[in-house]
């Protein structure tokens, strides 16, 4: 479990990083639709170098984004079966869930200013 939990969290401080990498460098448009990018999971067929540059730095971020999502959930399961800290649990699971909408919002309102700055 603090295995788990530490991995969570160094993991967690990486995609902050990355997110404002991706931002900094004009890549929070790389991908124009949310979850995929262009239709795909994967960025391909995207013929100009810099824009397909843009596009998996994007997806990148998504991508920890959605591993960050996973280990808290896995650690949300865990604190409901030992029945320890569930209200902190469904809190975080709530708050990956809030953050994962405010990114989904961020692209399909084009980075809107309010919502680039509550996610």
């Amino acid at each position: 479990m603090r295995s788990l939990a530490l991995a969570a969290a160094v993991l967690a401080f990486v995609v902050v990083v990355v997110g404002a990498y991706v931002r900094l460098s004009d890549a929070g448009l790389g991908c124009p639709d949310w979850p995929f990018c262009y239709g795909q999971p994967v960025p391909s067929d995207i013929a100009d170098g810099d824009a397909l540059a843009k596009a998996w730095k994007e997806m990148g971020h998504r991508y920890l984004a959605g591993t960050l999502g996973i280990l808290i959930v896995a650690l949300a399961l865990w604190s409901w079966k030992v029945r320890r800290s569930q209200w902190l649990a469904t809190a975080s699971v709530a708050l990956v869930l809030f953050q994962a909408t405010l990114g989904a919002w961020t692209v399909t309102m084009l980075l809107k200013p309010a919502i680039v700055t509550a996610h």
